[in-house]
């Protein structure tokens, strides 16, 4: 299976906007409006859940969705139901850490007659169901995915899935730190060691110019300041831009 120019260019997009959310709180509220654009698709969410194997428990710890679409009551009934689906079924007993689909494991008359269904996919309105885990800790189980009332998801719809994960997975834990950060004293950007011209880069990436933006300004060619971001970067300790412009921000300057 490959992917058409369009939907390279459409994925590889919404991979670099995922980049560029700078707080956990922000990136947890805008993720699954971002992501929904990918999918022909009614419904795009995010849930984690709480999973304590021994007392037999679980519940819904966190939930996240492109639009207000689920009530409560339902969302805190599939944290109940969560160990029963068929997609936990598959991995936990050893399944790939991949892109599901309701279908792979129920028909249509087969999932209808489920409890998952009775209590949550029905009163959802929703019948097919694309997802793939994510961000899974010992404890924890999340996953992110796509639902739909009336189509079904194809081959181009799991791999453009699966492609997002490991980004999602990086955006997310990129969000977590700038989010430390900014709990944390600000240290003055002299403490990083930059060179008086990287100094000068490092102010107009804080204030959010671009590299071309920047190259004009200070009278220098993209490739150089490219340069000079890669320097600031690895100074900084951070993994791109918009973590950057997070701790220049704040730097006590």
């Amino acid at each position: 299976m490959r992917l058409s120019h369009k939907d390279f260019d459409a994925l590889q997009n919404t991979i670099f906007e995922l980049y560029e959310y700078r707080t956990l709180e922000r990136f947890q509220r805008d993720a699954p409006g971002l992501l929904v654009r990918l999918f022909p698709c009614d419904y795009f969410f995010w849930s984690e859940y709480t999973i304590d194997p021994r007392a037999k428990k679980q519940k819904l710890s966190f939930f996240s969705e492109s639009r207000p679409t689920i009530q409560p009551r339902l969302a805190g009934l599939m944290g109940e139901l969560i160990m029963d689906h068929p997609f936990t079924q598959y991995f936990l007993q050893g399944g790939a850490q991949t892109t599901l689909k309701l279908s792979d494991f129920l028909t249509r008359s087969q999932l209808h007659r489920s409890a998952i269904y009775e209590q949550v996919y029905g009163p959802w309105e929703l019948e097919y169901n694309l997802s793939v885990p994510v961000n899974s800790r010992t404890g924890t189980a999340a996953g992110i995915g796509a639902a739909d009332k009336k189509h079904d998801f194809n081959e181009r719809d799991r791999l453009m899935l699966d492609l997002l994960r490991k980004h999602f997975d990086q955006a997310h834990r990129n969000a977590r730190r700038a989010t430390a950060r900014l709990a944390t004293d600000a240290r003055p950007l002299a403490d990083y060691g930059l060179t008086r011209r990287e100094n000068e880069v490092a102010q107009w990436l804080g204030a959010g110019k671009s590299n071309m933006e920047i190259a004009m300004i200070l009278g220098s060619s993209v490739r150089t300041i490219e340069k000079h971001i890669e320097k600031i970067l690895d100074k900084l300790g951070v993994e791109n831009r918009a973590a950057a412009a997070v701790l220049i921000a704040r730097a006590d300057r």
